[in-house]
């Protein structure tokens, strides 16, 4: 069963590189037990990301003990997500600044230092449930690159990349290995 969500939020904000164009599209969202995420819905430019829906609580815990003033890397963000694109973890941050919950550095574009604020943002954020409406994020799907499927008997058979790993029935592996 998929998750539900409310969408407390709609948003764009500009992306973070210097040579970057377009916008990131996100959302801010909430499930049924007022626990907020955010998902980011499009990017005006091409470029990869991952459409997962990120729990707030894990950026938090990213960003714990981060001292005031103190410069960080979009990179710190890349654990965030499952996904590996390499925008990723800096359309997180540019979405970030735009709520105001990170500030640029002034001496280095990419860097950021956190604000206080958290708290009151969660609580402004939840303050909207009553308003918001029903959201569902488009299912992000793994794809299993080309492997094999090696069986009891020593029977090897490929496995082609669009398999959805939700058609594989894992009683069946004793070995799924990358060719």
């Amino acid at each position: 069963m998929n998750k539900k969500y409310l969408s407390l939020k709609s948003s764009k904000t500009t992306k973070i590189g210097l040579r970057s164009e377009g916008f990131i599209h996100y959302r801010v969202l909430s499930d049924q037990d007022q626990k907020l995420y955010f998902n980011i819905t499009a990017n005006d430019d091409d470029g990869y990301y991952s459409k997962e829906t990120i729990p707030f609580e894990n950026i938090e815990q990213l960003i714990k003990g981060t001292k005031p003033n103190t410069s960080i890397s979009s990179s710190v963000f890349k654990k965030a997500f499952v996904g590996r694109s390499n925008n990723n973890a800096a359309f997180l941050a540019a979405i970030l600044r735009a709520e105001k919950l990170l500030a640029p550095m002034t001496d280095a574009v990419k860097k950021h230092t956190v604000e206080s604020g958290w708290d009151r943002w969660k609580t402004d954020m939840l303050k909207n449930v009553g308003k918001a409406k029903p959201f569902e994020p488009e299912v992000v799907k793994a794809k299993i690159s080309k492997a094999k499927k090696i069986t009891k008997n020593t029977d090897v058979i490929d496995i082609e990349s669009d398999i959805e790993p939700t058609e594989l029935d894992d009683s069946d592996f004793e070995l799924l290995q990358p060719k």
